[in-house]
């Protein structure tokens, strides 16, 4: 996906992407991942959509079409920071990094089953013969989520899946551009004032 000296030497990434669901037409999406830690900004956009939504260890808050703005709870960001650890990207990383406190089970039926800490199961990656990703499924304490992969292709250095769908159907997206970054770019993880 890449090999791990990119992933090594990659601690930030911007992703533009083109996603759909099916309540809505097309919605533009950018997101801002940090690597290093619990840190993401999301922009969601379209003729009738226009939210923002980001969270840092310290906290988390979205802004709506109509201007108002929420803070999230304690729950709701503690279910962010779990997503973040268990993110295609975030794995990638901690694959990559020497000590990166992962454990891994390879199933009879080919998926990876990857652990943190006292075995904490974070995600399961199926392979097809290629021994590329097909599936991902993110399990935690707040759901079991799971997404088919669509082939690999080139995004600058990095090979990621071209598109993904949610195993229901209920949602879809393609990449459109993926910039790796060495060093946290000066982006804002702040509401905006």
């Amino acid at each position: 996906m890449g090999g791990k000296q990119l992933w090594n030497q990659t601690n930030f990434l911007y992703l533009k992407e083109k996603m759909w669901t099916k309540e809505t037409d097309s919605i533009d999406m950018e997101i801002w991942l940090d690597l290093t830690k619990p840190k993401t900004k999301i922009k969601l956009k379209n003729d009738s959509l226009n939210r923002v939504r980001a969270f840092t260890p310290n906290g988390g808050w979205g802004q709506l079409e109509d201007g108002s703005i929420y803070q999230f709870d304690s729950l709701r960001l503690k279910q962010e920071i779990e997503n973040w650890k268990r993110t295609l990207y975030s794995i990638c990383k901690r694959i990559a990094l020497k000590n990166h406190g992962l454990s891994f089970k390879l199933r009879d039926d080919g998926g990876l089953e990857i652990f943190e800490g006292n075995m904490e199961l974070l995600c399961i990656i199926e392979f097809n013969h290629e021994g590329r990703p097909i599936k991902w499924q993110m399990k935690s304490e707040f759901g079991n989520d799971v997404s088919i992969y669509g082939p690999l292709a080139s995004f600058g250095k990095f090979s990621l899946p071209k598109w993904r769908t949610s195993l229901d159907g209920h949602w879809q997206f393609e990449y459109l551009e993926v910039i790796g970054y060495p060093k946290v770019p000066d982006i804002s993880f702040d509401l905006a004032e």
